[in-house]
């Protein structure tokens, strides 16, 4: 009877070990995503003020890898087969094993929003999937990007995130708890940094941008209202992003969701399709029109089908 209760008492033991020990590694993920986080704005803030190529790589990297392991962490505290691509098929040994395809970033987002019922907002759900697509062009393309896009995403990302930890990760927290909020205290400080060169540099140009207010949109790699149409390269005057004409430029907005469906211009009758149905412009932001990208028209299918 001695040898059987000690034995019942060194199996208890064990199962006490692994509980402790799985419920510690629960919040590996959040660690990760912290770490990234810092890495990124280590990357962003060079002793000269001017990331090389590598430099930004890395920051887009690791800023992408935070986001998206750091929003999949409060999926898998709602349910962890929320975090595969097709829930339907979700299989718990394959989660213990890391065998499965996830999901997307925009379709945690999505299932934040949905089933969780967070409120990432259209503007926050646009600067992470703006992020996505620069990451995906540096890491597959081999593209070099933009300084001031990658700052101008960062500060918005940044901002959406510590809000995010601060309240859908933190109060879970338990042995993470102490780093997660030292770390935090260090990322606001970067974040007070990455806002005010956005904003410096949306001050100088403020002036130049006041007067073609009627045709600057929302630039889909910065987020800032600089995207100037009707030149031979319409470009952003903030990052500096350009496209090779206004077809180029619908097919984003569209892709960033910053227009509802493009369509073709019945006025200067561009051979491709340069109509932003939805779009809206810097002169009045909340207001959704017809405009064409390439000749400026504004309700060229309307007017041109009632002549």
């Amino acid at each position: 009877m001695t040898d059987q209760r000690s034995d019942r008492e060194g199996a208890a033991e064990r199962k006490r070990r692994v509980v402790r020990r799985r419920r510690d590694m629960d919040f590996t993920p959040v660690r990760n995503g912290m770490d990234f986080l810092l890495s990124a704005f280590n990357h962003l803030s060079q002793r000269n003020g001017t990331p090389g190529a590598r430099d930004l790589k890395y920051a887009v990297l690791h800023l992408q890898a935070a986001v998206e392991v750091l929003l999949k962490a409060r999926l898998i505290r709602e349910h962890w087969s929320l975090v595969f691509s097709d829930p339907g098929k979700a299989k718990k040994d394959d989660y213990v094993k890391g065998s499965f395809t996830s999901c997307t970033v925009l379709a945690a987002v999505d299932r934040l929003n949905n089933i969780v019922t967070l409120q990432i907002t259209k503007e926050q759900r646009q600067a992470i999937g703006s992020l996505a697509d620069t990451r995906n062009a540096l890491t597959h393309l081999g593209h070099t990007g933009s300084v001031y896009a990658v700052e101008a995403q960062a500060a918005v990302v940044l901002d959406f995130l510590l809000s995010f930890i601060h309240e859908e990760l933190a109060p879970a927290l338990s042995s993470e708890a102490a780093y997660v909020k030292a770390t935090m205290d260090q990322l606001s400080a970067r974040l007070g940094q990455a806002t005010a060169l956005v904003k410096q540099r949306s001050e100088r140009l403020e002036g130049e941008l006041r007067p073609l207010a009627d045709r600057v949109v929302q630039c889909v790699k910065c987020l800032q209202w600089a995207f100037v149409l009707g030149e031979d390269e319409p470009s952003c005057r903030f990052c500096l992003v350009t496209f090779t004409d206004g077809h180029d430029v619908a097919v984003e907005q569209l892709t960033g969701g910053m227009v509802e469906a493009i369509g073709e211009c019945l006025k200067c009758e561009f051979e491709y399709y340069t109509v932003g149905i939805g779009a809206r412009v810097a002169k009045n932001q909340t207001a959704k029109i017809e405009l064409c990208f390439h000749c400026l028209a504004v309700d060229p299918r309307q007017d041109a089908a009632s002549v």
